[in-house]
C-alpha cells in the first residue's frame, strides 16, 4: 500500500470515528428565558411539538452557571434590561464555540421603544454588528397582510452560504409567516455607522426573512437609524426589510439571530399556523429553524473538521509527490556521482598502471647510467695507464 492510500485510508477512519462518536452525543439543549418580562404565548406548542431537543426555562438571573450545558438560548422579546453581568455571561457562553443566540425585539409602538434601546444594548455587549431599527414596519398592500397594516406577512427568503446548512431553513416551506408589528434588522459597523442590509452586507451576515411592498413607520422619537421616513415612509413607494437576520462567527462556529419579533410570546407570534383567515407557515419555520441551529452546532463542526483534514491530506500529498520528486532527481544525482566515481577509479587504475610502467623504465634507465658511468672509468683509466714516459735525451735538455 503507497503513502497516498494509506492517506485516505485513514482520512475514512478518521471520519468514522467522529461520527460515531457524535452519535453519542447528548441532546442539544435549547434554554428560554422567561426572566426578563418575556411572554411565554405559544412556547408549550413549541416544546411539545420539537422533542428532538431538550428544553431548560429560565427565569432568574442569567449567570454562567445557568448557562452551564445550554447549546441554544432564546430570548424572546425581553422588556427587562440585561444588567452587565449578564450580558458578560452571555458573551462568554457564546464565543465559547458552537452556540446559538435568538434575540427577538420589537417595533417602535408604545413600550416597545423601550425593548429596542435594550436589546440593541445586549447586542452591541456581546459583540455582534446586528441592531434593531428603530421604527416598524408595515404595509398597505393586503397580499403582504393579514387584513391590517401593521399584522405583517414576511418570506422566509435565507441567502444561500456554502457550508452553513441555509436550505434547511427553507425546507417545506411555501407560505408567509406572521410578523405581528414588527421592526427591522439593521446593522452596525465598528466606527458606529449604522446600514441598510438590504443593500450592503459583511462577511457572516445571512439574511433570512424578508418583508415586501412595505414602508417605514415612525412612532416614538428617536428617528430611524438608517430608514428615514421621508424615503421609507408611507407614501414613498414599496420597499424591502430584512426582518430576520443572522450573524456567524467562524472562528467559534457560534451564531446571533436578530429578529423583528419573536417566535414566542408575542402578541401573535411567528409559530402561528393562521390568522385573520390567512394560512401561515409558522410552525414549519420554527422548526426549521431548530433543526437548522442543531445541524449547524453539531455536524457544523465535523463538517469542517473533515474538510480541513481532507485540504491538509491533500497538502501533504503534494508535498510527498514534491518529495518524491526532489528523492528521484537526488537519485540521478547519485547515480551520476557514482558514474564519475567509477570513471575517476578507472583513470586512477590507469595512472597508476603508468607510473609502475615509468617505475620500470626508470630503474632500467638507473642500470643504463650506471654501467655507462661504470665504463667512462674504466676509459678514463685505460687513457692514464697509456701515457708515454719521457726519454733520457729529453730529461738531458732539461
Amino acid at each position: 500500500m503507497n503513502t497516498k492510500k494509506i492517506l485516505i485510508v485513514s482520512v475514512v477512519l478518521v471520519a468514522i470515528l467522529v461520527f460515531a462518536a457524535n452519535s453519542n452525543a447528548q441532546p442539544i439543549t435549547v434554554a428560554v428565558d422567561l426572566g426578563h418580562g418575556e411572554s411565554n404565548k405559544y412556547l408549550n406548542y413549541i416544546m411539545g411539538n420539537i422533542t428532538g431537543v431538550q428544553w431548560r426555562i429560565i427565569t432568574t438571573t442569567i449567570t454562567p452557571d445557568v448557562l452551564k450545558g445550554v447549546d441554544i438560548l432564546l430570548l424572546g422579546q425581553p422588556t427587562v434590561a440585561f444588567s452587565p453581568d449578564e450580558i458578560q455571561a452571555i458573551k462568554d457562553w457564546l464565543f465559547s464555540g458552537n452556540k446559538v443566540l435568538y434575540v427577538a425585539g420589537d417595533s417602535d409602538y408604545g413600550p416597545g421603544q423601550k425593548t429596542i434601546v435594550q436589546i440593541n444594548d445586549l447586542l452591541a455587549g456581546i459583540g455582534t454588528k446586528l441592531r434593531l431599527e428603530h421604527g416598524s414596519v408595515y404595509s398597505d398592500n393586503p397580499d403582504v397582510t393579514a387584513k391590517a397594516y401593521y399584522r405583517m406577512l414576511t418570506f422566509v427568503e435565507p441567502d444561500n452560504v456554502p457550508g452553513l446548512f441555509t436550505d434547511i431553513i427553507k425546507q417545506g416551506v411555501t407560505k408567509p409567516i406572521l410578523m405581528h408589528g414588527p421592526g427591522c434588522v439593521i446593522w452596525q459597523d465598528a466606527q458606529g455607522k449604522y446600514h441598510d442590509p438590504v443593500k450592503e452586507t459583511f462577511p457572516g451576515l445571512i439574511r433570512i426573512v424578508w418583508a415586501h411592498k412595505s414602508y417605514i413607520g415612525d412612532n416614538t422619537p428617536p428617528l430611524p437609524y438608517v430608514y428615514d421616513p421621508m424615503t421609507y415612509g408611507k407614501g414613498t413607494g414599496d420597499h424591502d426589510f430584512v426582518m430576520y437576520a443572522a450573524e456567524y462567527f467562524s472562528d467559534k462556529n457560534s451564531m446571533v439571530v436578530v429578529a423583528g419579533e419573536s417566535l414566542y410570546g408575542d402578541y401573535e407570534p411567528a409559530w402561528a399556523s393562521s390568522y385573520y383567515g390567512v394560512s401561515l407557515d409558522g410552525p414549519l419555520f420554527v422548526q426549521n429553524l431548530i433543526k437548522w441551529w442543531v445541524k449547524l452546532i453539531t455536524t457544523g463542526p465535523i463538517e469542517r473538521k473533515l474538510g480541513d483534514l481532507s485540504q491538509s491530506v491533500s497538502t501533504l500529498s503534494g508535498s510527498l509527490d514534491q518529495l518524491g520528486s526532489q528523492v528521484s532527481s537526488q537519485g540521478s544525482a547519485i547515480q551520476k556521482m557514482q558514474g564519475d566515481i567509477q570513471s575517476i577509479k578507472n583513470d586512477v587504475d590507469s595512472l597508476k598502471a603508468t607510473v609502475n610502467s615509468l617505475a620500470g623504465t626508470v630503474n632500467e634507465l638507473m642500470i643504463l647510467v650506471i654501467v655507462e658511468a661504470v665504463l667512462i672509468v674504466v676509459v678514463l683509466a685505460l687513457m692514464f695507464l697509456r701515457k708515454p714516459k719521457a726519454t733520457s735525451a729529453t730529461e738531458a735538455k732539461k
